[in-house]
């Protein structure tokens, strides 16, 4: 019988959403269940800190380095991931805008920038985005996941673009992600790759507030009740992901976050069915 275990996204990576995130991920749970599959279920905290028996398939919403450790021996080991720990380091800030640079998906003019000199000339930009930033900006935390509000922050002017990266710099943030502020409806789409599931919802009709979604809301304050919207993303580094694009006056999609499992609110039965079918399929062919 193929072994599955399930881990849960520490507490603090999931902030205001823990509820939520756990519900996907028990809902995958007992599908699989009631299918004969045997599924334990552990928190991150207790994985990292526990010896826990290699099991085959790994269904996990882990961000911290020391639980992705485990799972890349594990991975090296033969088991098989989802998503795959080359895949969680694909969707950090900095790497997703130089992934979606390679990839030619359209996204706002994106630079990567160091913290500690706050210059607009000092710039490192992606490829073929060289302009200077203009305002206002998203100026968005690299490597961890947003943890607290001023994690991601609407930016009106140079002023405060310089006191923005200050305090990132402060706190340890070396480096900083700055999105160019689009106008659009904003949309939030979910995902499972190798399936038919795709879903999006207009973002303003979630119904539910994370401590930084107000914001995120703003990059758009356009009308997103008639939109039509399918985005495309070509080779998609994760195989259950959600995330955010705007859509802008021209008709084009574009992506400003992509995230791995996502909590799937807005469509968690859909999803969940969509997921479990994904993993029997793959445990299918681990026999």
């Amino acid at each position: 019988m193929t072994t599955i275990l399930g881990i849960f996204r520490a507490a603090c990576y999931s902030p205001g959403m823990v509820g939520r995130d756990e519900a996907i991920l028990r809902a995958v749970a007992k599908r699989l269940e009631e299918t004969g599959y045997v599924v334990n279920l552990i928190h991150e905290e207790e994985f990292t800190i526990h010896n826990i028996s290699m099991p085959d398939i790994v269904l996990h919403m882990t961000r911290s380095s020391q639980a992705l450790r485990i799972l890349q021996t594990w991975q090296e080991a033969g088991c098989r991931i989802i998503n795959s720990v080359e895949g969680i380091y694909n969707v950090e800030r900095e790497a997703l805008a130089k992934w979606c640079a390679a990839q030619g998906i359209s996204t706002p003019k994106t630079w990567i920038v160091d913290t500690a000199h706050s210059s607009i000339e000092d710039m490192l930009t992606t490829d073929g985005q060289a302009d200077s930033i203009s305002f206002p900006c998203w100026v968005k935390r690299t490597g961890d996941c947003a943890q607290q509000a001023d994690d991601v922050c609407r930016i009106a002017d140079a002023k405060a673009y310089a006191l923005c990266l200050a305090q990132f710099n402060t706190r340890g943030i070396a480096r900083a992600v700055v999105m160019e502020h689009l106008e659009g409806p904003c949309v939030k789409f979910y995902a499972v790759r190798d399936t038919n599931f795709f879903y999006w919802i207009p973002s303003n009709k979630l119904g539910y507030d994370k401590f930084y979604c107000t914001k995120t809301l703003l990059h758009s304050n356009a009308k997103s009740d008639d939109i039509d919207f399918h985005f495309s993303i070509p080779h998609a580094p994760l195989e259950i992901y959600g995330g955010d694009a705007v859509i802008g006056s021209d008709g084009i999609a574009r992506l400003i976050d992509l995230n791995d499992w996502p909590s799937f609110s807005a469509c968690r039965e859909e999803a969940a069915d969509a997921i479990a079918s994904l993993v029997m399929n793959i445990a299918q062919t681990t026999r």
